[in-house]
């Protein structure tokens, strides 16, 4: 049945089995018809998902939490009253979190300004060519800081192109690498041991001059460095180019559960806060749609 078919008996639901008044039945015949009207397919058919990016566009449109709530309150509705028609088995929105106020949308580069600052660095020194390898790694497999700089060379796979990381609660998981950041490891390696590892080897991937564990201090201030060079704005930060991987993908086209998997989320109504960016269209997968594929694409081209 198509939603509009599913309108009539739902408003004689909420009359004879909610008793509730003309105008709460109007507004939520309103809200069902808005959440149609986003999806682009039956609501019977929405998964989980679908109604965290419904959310999202609503916050983009800057509903207020009110108006939010009230709007999951009616979707809620409408999915008791399709389990009681036997159309639906369960109340997906009931497995939402609902949010008690809007969260501040995380600040992100576009694509033009995150190519510039991966290419900051000069590369022909051991040293810029360290930093522009952290700068592709933070960025390319959307990496916290503290995961990137405990990764050590055990921790990588390069022919199933993944690093294991250590995430939040020491949870781990694996994080992506793409062939061209496969390639710069790949090159690092060599200089990591010819300019890098001193009297003993750590065993950690990224080091400082000394040889010693690279820290989370030195990475914000070579991030800070570069972008008073490129004039680009002083609250970027390591997290940001986190915050850009999971917004780039989704934009792009790639999943919003996948995106969770990568980022190490527990849970997705974490992720969703990236789908101010995003559409209904997102249903691809993170190789195909990876920015940093795309330009090595365009380069190949």
């Amino acid at each position: 049945m198509t939603n509009e078919q599913l309108i009539k008996p739902f408003n004689f639901f909420l009359l004879t089995e909610r008793g509730l008044s003309e105008n709460t039945i109007e507004a939520y015949l309103t809200d069902i018809r808005d959440t149609a009207a986003f999806l682009k397919k039956p609501i019977p058919e929405a998964d989980l998902a679908d109604i965290i990016l419904y959310m999202a566009d609503m916050r983009r449109r800057e509903y207020s939490i009110e108006t939010t709530l009230r709007r999951l309150s009616g979707l809620s509705a409408f999915f008791d009253f399709l389990i009681e028609e036997k159309i639906a088995s369960k109340n997906i929105v009931d497995l939402v979190i609902k949010p008690k106020k809007w969260s501040k949308l995380p600040h992100f580069l576009d694509y033009d300004d995150i190519d510039r600052l991966l290419s900051a660095s000069d590369r022909s020194s051991p040293y810029g060519f360290r930093d522009a390898l952290i700068l592709e790694n933070l960025y390319a497999s959307g990496l916290r800081i503290s995961e990137l700089i405990n990764i050590s060379i055990g921790d990588l796979d390069l022919e199933r192109n993944i690093i294991k990381v250590m995430g939040k609660g020491s949870k781990e998981r694996f994080a992506p690498i793409h062939d061209r950041l496969v390639k710069m490891i790949k090159d690092w390696l060599p200089i990591r041991r010819s300019y890098f590892v001193k009297v003993r080897d750590n065993g950690f991937l990224y080091l400082n001059r000394n040889g010693g564990k690279l820290t989370r201090q030195y990475v914000w201030l070579m991030i800070k460095k570069l972008c008073r060079q490129l004039n680009l704005p002083a609250g970027i930060s390591p997290h940001t180019l986190r915050h850009s991987f999971a917004t780039h993908l989704l934009s792009g086209g790639a999943d919003l559960r996948t995106i969770q998997l990568f980022l190490g989320h527990e849970n997705i109504s974490t992720t969703e806060i990236y789908t101010h960016v995003s559409d209904d269209r997102l249903r691809s997968v993170i190789k195909r749609f990876h920015p940093r594929l795309k330009a090595q694409h365009r380069e190949d081209s």
